[in-house]
């Protein structure tokens, strides 16, 4: 499982975790980002660019609250940037609050830097070396054996501060004690995984801050009993430059020393070292810029750089009166190994590039904008990263958009129905073939003009004022001679009014034709009946005096043949 997980978030048309992604591990599949594991470095770039906050890191805390809690031996090792990080924080009271929640004992990252600097002043002394690369940073280390694995030479076969402070402090403390590491690193969970049991546990300065305020405690108290190291000059890793001010003078001209931060600039000095031609550097490198000060774990803590650096150099130059701990001077081997974690993808053809082209609609070099909307440098990384199934083609904005409106151009063009988009000033924004005909409208542009030259702004006004949206009102527009129906809608989202328009007059001149059919056909339908009527009227009276005579001797004659039939049963 990846240390930085996603959540189900709005995760759409964004991009900003893969565009702040320098190796491009992240992929996007059904809407939703997701880390690709094996090519991560753990920068946590991602983790800070997110707007929506979907990323989040896998915690260790309840481990380590697990261990107090099972009465487990654990002790601290507490990176120097916690000086900038926390206002006011000295280490007296970083161990003091370390204590009340429950550790048994709190020391410096900075004793295992120490020892680290120590080893990297032997290693420039030999000097059998070409070039070294030195790093207290996972993510670097990752950068180099993942996408650099000819420059692993390069690396200084040395244990980060953190895992040889780890390392030390089971020497002196006993193996089965349990190590913590606080700092503001997520790629120290890495580092913590691979340092072989040195490390136990990571915890992150924002863990640490939240957990503090859940207790209720402060760092205002100072422990009695703290134990700060000599060597404060190694507190001065974090910031950029650091590890070189720790190496002594004299050995620091054996090679050139540059410090490098920030993984663009650091990817940039790894190309020109595998171009060759470099010889003889000295390189300290982080991939965060302003080296380790704040960091992705210290995502909540928001202070500016120079406060951070700041008071990392006041916290290097100032050390408590106490008794030394006794892990400075352990004398524990901190050599590593470093892999090769390379990936051996493979490099798609031109021609499948080229088809991938196609299908985003990029059929001239001139629709190659290389705009990076979709998180890509250039179209062509986007292109294989789709044929590598980590992109999607609607990932690349201009064509979506040329796509969309390319539809609504058609609709807009052969729809009967005139279409008219006013903005919030109802000035003309845009309209269809059929408004331009329906109002006579071709003769000039009118795109940037009061919707009034046109029409009337009864119905907006009313929509305006009432925030009701109209639909299918019947309107007269006196000077052009016809009638429509007209809905007028406001488009909150974009301040924008929007006029469907059916014209209706040929539908009118119909009605008004079968109105006056109808009541022609009514009125003779009337004189008719009236005639009828005058001619029913002369023929009764004729009839008058007869039909009394003949209604009588009918009854008779049924009454006459009733009788008969009864007397023929019995």
């Amino acid at each position: 499982m990846s240390i930085i997980q996603f959540k189900e978030a709005n995760c759409k048309n964004c991009y900003k975790c893969i565009r702040s992604c320098q190796v491009k591990s992240i992929a996007f599949k059904n809407e939703q980002a997701e880390i690709t594991e094996k090519e991560c470095i753990l920068c946590g770039h991602c983790f800070l660019a997110c707007p929506q906050n979907a990323k989040y890191v896998n915690s260790s805390l309840d481990k380590v609250k697990g261990f107090i809690k099972n009465g487990d031996k654990v002790y601290v090792s507490v990176a120097p940037s916690f000086a900038s990080c926390y206002k006011n924080a000295t280490f007296p009271k970083i161990s003091s609050a370390l204590k009340k929640l429950g550790f048994t004992g709190v020391e410096e990252t900075s004793i295992g830097a120490a020892k680290v600097s120590q080893n990297f002043m032997e290693l420039m002394r030999e000097h059998e070396m070409k070039n070294i690369i030195t790093t207290c940073c996972p993510t670097l280390v990752l950068l180099v054996e993942k996408y650099y694995p000819e420059l692993i030479p390069y690396l200084a076969p040395v244990d980060a501060p953190m895992t040889a402070h780890g390392k030390m402090m089971k020497e002196v403390y006993g193996p089965r004690i349990k190590t913590v590491f606080v700092g503001p690193c997520i790629s120290k969970i890495h580092e913590a995984q691979e340092s072989e049991g040195a490390i136990d546990a990571v915890v992150l300065f924002d863990e640490l801050m939240q957990w503090l305020e859940e207790e209720g405690v402060d760092l205002e108290a100072e422990d009695p009993d703290v134990r700060e190291m000599k060597a404060t000059v190694n507190r001065l890793y974090p910031i950029p430059g650091g590890i070189i001010q720790t190496i002594d003078k004299p050995v620091r001209q054996t090679y050139k020393c540059v410090a490098v931060d920030g993984i663009d600039r650091c990817a940039e000095v790894l190309d020109s070292l595998k171009a060759g031609g470099l010889e003889n550097f000295f390189l300290e490198m982080n991939a965060c810029p302003g080296s380790c000060l704040g960091g992705p774990g210290a995502k909540e803590i928001d202070i500016p750089f120079l406060h951070i650096k700041d008071r990392t150099l006041q916290y290097a130059k100032n050390r408590t009166a106490c008794s030394a701990p006794l892990t400075e001077d352990a004398k524990t081997g901190i050599g590593r190994q470093y892999h090769d974690r390379s990936l051996h993808r493979r490099i798609p053809s031109d021609e499948e590039i080229q088809q991938v082209f196609v299908r985003m609609g990029k059929t001239s070099e001139d629709k190659i904008l290389n705009c990076g909307g979709c998180g890509y440098p250039t179209c062509r990384d986007k292109a294989i990263a789709v044929l590598r199934g980590k992109a999607d083609i609607r990932m690349c904005l201009p064509f979506m958009r040329e796509k969309a409106e390319s539809i609504s151009n058609v609709v807009l063009d052969n729809t009967p129905n005139a279409i008219i988009i006013l903005d919030s000033d109802f000035n003309l924004m845009e309209y269809n073939k059929a408004a331009a005909e329906l109002f006579h409208l071709n003769e000039k542009n009118y795109v940037g003009r009061p919707v009034s030259m046109i029409i009337d702004c009864d119905d907006i006004d009313e929509v305006r004022s009432t925030g009701e949206n109209i639909f299918d009102r019947k309107v007269f527009y006196q000077d052009l001679g016809i009638t429509v129906k007209q809905s007028t809608i406001f488009i909150r989202e974009n301040s924008m009014y929007l006029l469907l328009i059916k014209d209706i007059t040929e539908d009118e001149h119909q009605q008004k034709k079968i109105s006056e059919m109808r009541a022609e056909t009514m009125e003779v339908t009337q004189e008719v009946i009236n005639k009828q009527m005058r001619v029913a009227q002369e023929i009764a009276s004729l009839l008058g005096e007869t039909t009394a005579e003949t209604k009588l001797a009918l009854t008779n004659l049924k009454k006459y043949i009733q009788e008969s039939e009864d007397e023929r049963i019995y």
